[in-house]
């Protein structure tokens, strides 16, 4: 008999003389067989080729063995775990293709085998494909620069990046199932760069085979010059422009905006010069720098602006201000919408005059004239840069007026004035049928047409700004015959207030004095007269009544003629007051503190501190007699706390400040 069926049968016969020998045993022959309920999990379900994952078990059983099997080729892969009551792990495993496993649980005891109930799939991804085409727009390309990197069938689900270098773009693009562009790639340096894949969800990444090289140039300096024999020109000349110093490797532009000049011209290391030129207007030039590596070209730093100068226009308009002058009166002749950077000179038909002005683009106006003889003007013009100079074709021949044997001559006037006295103005000589017109500030205040005597303008009321004038009205413009050189002093205004002391019998007044100037003499009715360079006086221990003011200063301009009315009224409405300032310097004022009380009541406790706290007085019944002194010694000048209490109910404790000053 074969061993194997020998030792079946003694197996079985074992387990039957078992059953004879325990009767109960049927619970253990229901645990021969492995359970089937046992969770079965994965770390992951979804793998990218290459990688790994782990196949777990919530729990085992003693004395069951655990296999993990490939359903898809039926072979086992793993280690086999011995069931020990707890949870177990197999081995990571690395699927290469989506496979399902299931977990086959083998009783050591019985031999008998089950399938766990849960199967586990694990789904593998395949890497990205490598060996598509890569392409960039541009190989070689300066620092600062960008290219563009074309990947050809690019898969939907798959991310890309370039590397390599001292710069990996840190941007991923995800492919689109065609040609994908990865736009704005800077390099640092030339360098070999390549293209990673990852696929999405996975860790794995691949490089595609196809690897480029970039060639990375510095671009070409910027910080060049451009020169020229000649800044301005007239229209027509032809101007000369070089740059240095210039790159060998480089081609430079001229442009006029953004419109080219000739030919690109490649760099030698030093100048080198453009094609003659000739603007037809004020033009900036300015040079692009293409290094022979470079993509773009590049603006250089400074440019150069070249001002074109046209000739004088001739059919310029001239105008002046009036149609007929007095002599000795002022004219203005201008150039209307005048040349900017244009000189124009007048000329008066016999020789030209000093004056010469420049062009604005506006009207522009030489220097008053004033026209003693009759006389034509003409204006001749020339460009600041061309020399040629060119007489206008238009002119000017004011009518004149001889005013030459009006007497004109000083008026008589007081010198001085207080601001709201009256004023005459007199012009002692005067021409017969000549109108005199009187102005302030240039606003009219009377005419006199006169017999050729004397003329007077009477009661005339200035003010603290009045600027006379006497105008003679027969010229088409003002002909001043007289200007009154008057000193207008300003009048003091004085504003007063009033206020009253606790015990009703130390009036205060404050007066505040706008206006004038110093000193300032204080008049008094029923008081006494004061004498002060300060415009804010303070008087105290004023009596009650009625009172009148009025100030004078130093230029005996007075406030008021009657006085200013004020009144001292006594209306006590509080029951105490304490005094705020304590000197003890033995001069008779403030040398002890007081407080002033209604007579009625008792006399309070008061407490003294220091900013620190420190109670430095205390006095029950306070007689007004502390001098300021703690211990035996003076306190030191400052800021000290006091609290006063009266045995009143409806009298709060006062809080304050009291300052202390001594010598």
């Amino acid at each position: 008999m074969p061993l194997n069926i020998r030792l079946s049968y003694t197996f079985k016969f074992c387990i039957f003389l078992f059953y004879l020998i325990f009767p109960d045993a049927e619970i253990f022959a229901s645990q021969t067989k492995p359970l089937t309920s046992i969770s079965v999990s994965t770390t992951d379900s979804k793998l990218c080729l290459g990688e790994t994952c782990t196949i777990l078990l919530n729990t085992t059983e003693t004395g069951v063995q655990y296999q993990l099997k490939n359903i898809n080729t039926g072979s086992f892969v793993s280690n086999t775990i011995t069931g020990n009551g707890s949870e177990a792990n197999f081995n990571p495993i690395t699927p290469s293709e989506t496979t399902t496993y299931t977990v086959i649980a083998t009783h050591i005891a019985s031999s008998e085998s089950v399938n766990l109930n849960a199967n586990i799939n694990i789904q593998v991804v395949p890497l990205p494909i490598t060996s598509l085409d890569v392409i960039p727009t541009h190989n070689s390309l300066c620092v600062g620069e960008s290219t563009s990197i074309r990947i050809a069938d690019s898969e939907t689900d798959v991310l890309y990046q370039i590397v390599g270098g001292a710069n990996t773009n840190e941007n991923t693009l995800l492919g689109n199932g065609s040609t994908l562009l990865i736009e704005n790639f800077e390099p640092f340096r030339s360098a070999t760069y390549h293209v990673s894949a990852i696929k999405e969800g996975c860790e794995t990444k691949v490089a595609l085979t196809k690897n480029f090289l970039l060639d990375v140039r510095l671009p070409p300096e910027t910080q060049l010059h451009i020169y020229s024999d000649k800044r301005a020109i007239c229209e027509g000349e032809e101007v000369q422009l070089s740059l240095s110093p210039s790159d060998p490797e480089a081609d430079y532009q001229l442009l006029d905006n953004a419109t080219r000049i000739g030919k690109a011209i490649t760099g030698n290391g030093g100048y080198i010069d453009f094609n003659l030129i000739k603007p037809s207007a004020t033009t900036t030039y300015s040079v692009n720098a293409k290094g022979h590596f470079c993509i773009d070209p590049i603006k250089v730093d400074f440019t150069f602006k070249v001002d074109v100068h046209l000739p004088a226009n001739p059919n310029k308009n001239l105008v002046s201000n009036k149609t007929e002058v007095c002599q000795g009166e002022s004219l203005i002749i201008g150039v209307e919408d005048s040349q900017e950077e244009v000189i124009y000179q007048l000329h008066d038909g016999t020789k030209f005059l000093d004056a010469q002005i420049i062009g604005n683009g506006e009207e522009a106006n030489f220097p008053e004239i004033y026209p003693e003889k009759d006389a034509y003007y003409f204006v001749y013009a020339r460009d600041m840069v061309c020399p040629d100079k060119l007489r206008l074709n238009d002119q000017i021949h004011p009518r004149l007026i001889k005013t030459r044997e009006f007497p004109i001559d000083n008026f008589a006037t007081p010198g001085e004035i207080c601001l709201g006295e009256m004023v005459d103005i007199e012009l002692p000589l005067t021409e017969n049928q000549v109108t005199y017109h009187l102005y302030d500030k240039n606003i009219s205040v009377d005419h006199i047409t006169s017999n050729g005597g004397p003329i007077v303008f009477e009661n005339l009321l200035a003010d603290i700004d009045s600027r006379y004038k006497i105008l003679i009205d027969n010229c088409v413009d003002e002909v001043i015959a007289a200007e009154p050189k008057l000193e207008i002093h300003s009048t003091p205004h004085v504003h007063i207030t009033t206020n009253d002391e606790v015990n009703g019998s130390d009036g205060k007044v404050d007066i505040l004095v706008n206006g004038g100037v110093a000193p300032y003499t204080y008049i008094f009715e029923n008081y006494k007269t004061i004498v002060s360079d300060e415009n804010l006086i303070e008087l105290n221990e004023m009596k009650a009544g009625n009172y009148k003011l009025a100030v004078v200063d130093a230029n005996s301009c007075k406030s008021t003629d009657v006085g200013d009315d004020f009144t001292i009224e006594f209306n006590n409405p509080k029951n105490y007051e304490v005094n705020g300032v304590l000197t003890p310097n033995g001069d008779g004022r403030n040398d002890t503190w007081s407080i002033s009380y209604n007579p009625e009541w008792d006399a309070p406790e008061v407490r003294v501190f220091n900013i620190y706290g420190q109670k430095v007085f205390h006095a029950h019944g306070y007689q007004n007699d502390w001098k300021g002194t703690f211990n035996g010694s003076k306190l030191p000048n400052g800021s000290y706390f006091y609290l006063i209490k009266f045995n009143r109910k409806n009298v709060a404790p006062i809080k304050g400040i009291l300052s202390i000053l001594g010598d």
